[in-house]
């Protein structure tokens, strides 16, 4: 399995992979981050006696920003978990019919979830909720997952009119 092609997918099309790619990267920083700051977190509690300050909140922060930046590469790149026990035995015009039936039906799931994101980011912004220990608004956080989940739905989308127009390399 060759883990770098991408041919087939909505990747190839112009100005979703450099926007791919700087989430990508967004997202293993934010990871390492999360790592060194859990470490810290570790080596002050059990060594210094001293734990780092409202470390919690911070992972709590950059968990889901790692989930969705790393959301919208997945969809782009037909990466997510797929069962194929039966993709030898479907015929290649069914195929083609449940590929769009499935972007189609992902790309309408994160767009509900974009909204709703959208919505609670007004909620967070109109009631003004901040975190526990360091008094960070949130709302600007559920923004941004918002406009992420968005753009893993554009892709979707993106992956549904390959699909449907024949472009979609298949096996």
């Amino acid at each position: 399995m060759d883990l770098k092609s991408t041919y087939g997918t909505a990747d190839h099309i112009r100005g979703l992979t450099p926007l791919a790619g700087l989430l990508s990267r967004i997202a293993c920083l934010l990871l390492f981050a999360m790592m060194l700051f859990t470490f810290a977190d570790v080596v002050g509690r059990y060594f210094f006696a001293s734990p780092l300050p409202a470390a919690y909140e911070i992972v709590s922060l950059m968990m889901p920003a790692i989930i969705f930046c790393a959301l919208p590469l997945t969809v782009l790149r037909e990466g997510h978990v797929t069962v194929d026990l039966l993709d030898s035995i479907v015929p290649r015009a069914a195929a083609r019919v449940q590929a769009v039936v499935v972007h189609l039906a992902s790309a309408a799931a994160l767009a509900l979830i974009s909204w709703r994101l959208v919505i609670r980011s007004m909620d967070q912004l109109t009631y003004e909720e901040v975190t526990d220990e360091l008094f960070l608004e949130l709302w600007p956080f559920s923004a941004v997952m918002a406009t992420l989940c968005a753009i893993a739905a554009l892709a979707a989308l993106a992956n549904a009119i390959l699909s449907l127009t024949g472009r979609k390399a298949w096996g």
